[in-house]
């Protein structure tokens, strides 16, 4: 009985010994792992918008509608805004129907509304607005006009301290005049043109501003998180703006974003322009610093920001404010 006792003994030292000569287990130092807690996502569980964008331009408006019918996506198509738009201007439709942005905006002086767009055309957000106080699309410096056409987000800026200056070279001191951010628009025939916050929200609503397009602080804060550069954004002209536009000898397209029709302006129309053919405009600038920059194409291009970003031109937020 001893003998079996000493043998059971022995084995179990043996076997203790064996354990603790084997290798321990690594430990990870989650400072230095950057991945320990990724966790990959199953591939058919992950979103993914199936939409294939046309290779080329519709030639006609029944050709982009027969793309978004067969697209597999008609359900969301239908109940948005290109529908409609490729009948009415086709144009703008191929590019948003080409475009690889995620959203598209609207700027509307006849609605005075800023309105943000999925790539379907189907409405996100709305905000109120003020723009330039003089009706028409822009021609030259000191106009006081927002520009009309079809355009794209040039740059995301940090604008809490810009300072003002008019067209002659007077800078204000006050600060916010901007608001907190700027998203400045890449426009042809201007430099100096976005849609920005205000220091004078009672001004919202109404035709107040040299060219620029107020929201809201609140608005643009909340409009900048989802705003990438490059995406489309379209000022369509009202009313009063069109007749203003063929007056002067300039047809600008627009686009309805309702079901109720714009009202078009019966006069005689002159010889018209095409307004991307008008001359470069550039004028008075602010120097920006470059921890303002939020985002813009020379940073998305990995190319060093400009040192001198246009100025913007804008009305002194205090001015007597022109209703529309």
């Amino acid at each position: 009985m001893k003998r079996y006792c000493f043998l059971f003994t022995a084995a179990l030292i043996l076997l203790i010994v064996i354990s603790c000569k084997s290798t321990p287990e690594k430990e990870v130092n989650v400072d230095t792992v950057s991945n320990v807690f990724d966790t990959v996502m199953p591939i058919d569980t992950i979103p993914v918008d199936t939409l294939v964008p046309p290779v080329g331009k519709f030639a006609t408006a029944e050709a982009a509608m027969e793309y978004m019918e067969t697209s597999g996506h008609w359900d969301k198509f239908k109940d948005g805004i290109i529908p409609r738009m490729t009948r009415e201007n086709l144009p703008y439709a191929n590019k948003l129907l080409t475009s690889k942005y995620k959203r598209f905006i609207v700027v509307d002086k006849g609605k005075m509304k800023v309105q943000l767009y999925d790539r379907y055309g189907r409405k996100e957000l709305e905000y109120g607005m003020a723009c330039a106080k003089n009706f028409g699309t822009k021609h030259k410096k000191a106009d006081s006009r927002t520009p009309e056409g079809f355009f794209s987000v040039e740059g995301i800026y940090d604008s809490t301290d810009w300072l003002f200056t008019d067209d002659n070279g007077v800078t204000s001191p006050k600060k916010g005049q901007f608001g907190p951010r700027f998203i400045r628009l890449r426009i042809p025939t201007t430099s100096q043109i976005g849609i920005h916050g205000t220091c004078a929200p009672w001004s919202i609503g109404s035709r107040a501003s040299h060219g620029c397009i107020r929201v809201t602080n609140e608005n643009i804060l909340e409009l900048v998180e989802l705003v990438e550069v490059g995406m489309p954004v379209i000022v369509n002209p009202g009313s009063r703006d069109m007749r203003v536009n063929l007056e002067e000898g300039f047809d600008v397209p627009y686009i309805t974003t309702d079901n109720k029709p714009i009202k078009i302006p019966k006069v005689i129309k002159k010889d018209t322009l095409n307004v991307d053919s008008l001359p470069l405009d550039t004028v008075t600038t602010i120097d920006i610093k470059h921890d303002s920059i939020i985002a813009n194409d020379s940073i998305v291009k990995n190319q060093e920001p400009k040192t001198n970003v246009e100025k913007v031109e804008t009305k002194e937020q205090t001015d007597t404010i022109v209703k529309e």
